[in-house]
């Protein structure tokens, strides 16, 4: 019987998921299984993501087996695009959100840029950058895939049209392209000719006491 091990992967920003894997498995064989696994990631372009050491640099050799690796089960693995992340992820005390007017839904912003707009199907290293995905919405089609962004500059998160022919709109004035304006609380964003209408909510988490 060949050899299991038990592992730790990171996901992307879901930390700690457990796997028992045969070391056989080449790095290869164990991305097409993570994809497999997880329904919002790409499984058609596997060349786009790579396994990492955590703490490591350079991805694992994709045709090696974990026991050529020497892989054990006290190693954490990293799953994450093959090249490097532009991803900035929010840590310490600040929440932000954007809630959508019609359905309520919650987006919480996990990292910056963050990217307000649709998947990119043909290109799905560039949907890392994705935190409001519009494209369930009925009118969803009418919003560009890279419609806006959102950024953080010296503690103040920043808006920025992105898509030239789709207007972005905060408190019904037109935000022009390549322009950048201050995000303040319960600023309203229209996105289009007004289908979809977020509201920016930032509030400073709790500190725990010493």
């Amino acid at each position: 019987m060949e050899e299991t091990i038990d592992i730790s992967i990171d996901v992307f920003d879901q930390e700690d998921q457990r796997a028992r894997v045969k070391t056989g498995l080449t790095v290869s064989g164990l991305i097409d299984e993570i994809l497999k696994e997880f329904d919002d990631l790409d499984r058609k372009t596997p060349q786009a993501y790579a396994l990492y050491l955590k703490g490591a640099t350079r991805p694992l050799a994709r045709e090696r087996t974990l026991k050529e690796l020497d892989i054990h089960a006290q190693d954490e693995l990293i799953f994450r695009y093959a090249r490097t992340s532009p991803r900035i992820l929010l840590r310490g005390t600040r929440q932000a959100y954007l809630l959508e007017e019609t359905t309520h839904k919650v987006f919480e912003l996990g990292w910056v840029p963050a990217v307000i707009g649709r998947p990119n199907a043909t290109d799905p290293a560039a949907n890392e950058l994705l935190a409001v995905n519009l494209e369930p919405f009925p009118d969803s089609k009418k919003i560009s895939r890279r419609h806006a962004q959102i950024t953080l500059e010296d503690g103040q998160f920043m808006i920025e049209s992105l898509a030239e022919n789709n207007p972005t709109y905060l408190n019904d004035e037109r935000e022009p392209i390549a322009g950048k304006r201050q995000l303040l609380p319960n600023t309203r964003i229209r996105l289009g000719m007004g289908v979809i209408v977020l509201t920016f909510i930032y509030r400073e988490a709790d500190r725990k006491s010493d």
